[in-house]
């Protein structure tokens, strides 16, 4: 699964995915949690499931490259590196300006990241697979934790101890990435945290800036809009992956969420290619 999929000037973020996607030339703008951000060589973006990516332009000379995997291979060493008011600062601020040096060794750690998955084709043993793949978690999660100390290293945190709903409101996140195919209620997620939903709604929105309701929609509809990218699926198999009941049901959730049909959408991303 793609992290990073461009057409034609716009990008798809993947959800379910977590890492780091830098700019190595020319320009770019992003909308992250609402906000716009504008990318040049070397702004660097920790991509992680409490960020809303919703879409993306680029100028022709722009370059990326990227060091990604799904969310749990990242959560398992983040959760040990940042408290709750560091993703808090993370949905705020996403992204930090690194210098020529670390852009080089963060080109360095891709191409080896790469070269290892390469390897993996050529593997006829599953143990040797294992260990290979194995090798290549390892590389990802510490040019995680490096590129999250330099972040750290560019801002200052205050001290912070968690509390009880901020950590309602970061679960609520990181439960939905797990859950937004299957599960599209808030009741459902409020009855995890143990509060009734206007209560929870309450919390979700005071320490994420986002109301549950929105979460929730713009998650399906970002994973949505990545599945019509792709051409070999179709509208059916794309509200079949999302759990919807029907093809109908889900063209009419995603045309009341964005103004225009799957098929109309897909179009779009076809006409501009």
């Amino acid at each position: 699964m793609a992290l990073f999929e461009f057409r034609s000037g716009q990008a798809t973020i993947s959800q379910d995915m977590a890492g780091l996607l830098l700019c190595l030339g020319g320009s770019a703008n992003m909308l992250i949690n609402g906000a716009d951000y504008n990318f040049s060589r070397g702004t660097l973006c920790i991509i992680s499931p409490f960020l809303s990516i919703e879409n993306s332009s680029s100028s022709d000379d722009c370059v990326w490259e990227m060091i990604c995997d799904n969310k749990d291979i990242f959560h398992s060493v983040a959760i040990h590196i940042f408290d709750t008011i560091t993703k808090n600062n993370l949905l705020k601020n996403p992204c930090i300006q690194i210098d020529e040096k670390h852009i080089e060794e963060f080109v360095f750690f891709a191409d080896k990241i790469k070269s290892k998955q390469r390897m993996l084709d050529k593997v006829s043993k599953k143990e040797d697979f294992a260990i290979l793949r194995h090798n290549i978690t390892l590389l990802k999660q510490t040019v995680w934790v490096d590129y999250l100390s330099l972040y750290f290293q560019e801002r200052s945190f205050p001290s912070h101890n968690m509390s009880r709903n901020e950590n309602i409101a970061y679960e609520f996140i990181y439960t939905l990435n797990q859950h937004y195919s299957e599960q599209r209620s808030v009741g459902w997620y409020a009855n995890q945290a143990g509060l009734s939903p206007c209560y929870f709604s309450q919390i979700v929105h005071q320490y994420t800036g986002n109301t549950p309701t929105e979460w929730i929609k713009n998650t399906i509809i970002a994973n949505a809009k990545k599945l019509l990218t792709q051409p070999k699926a179709s509208i059916k198999e794309v509200a079949a992956e999302l759990n919807f009941s029907d093809q109908v049901t889900f063209s009419k959730y995603f045309k009341k969420c964005t103004g225009m049909s799957p098929s109309q959408y897909r179009k779009s991303i076809v006409d501009v290619l």
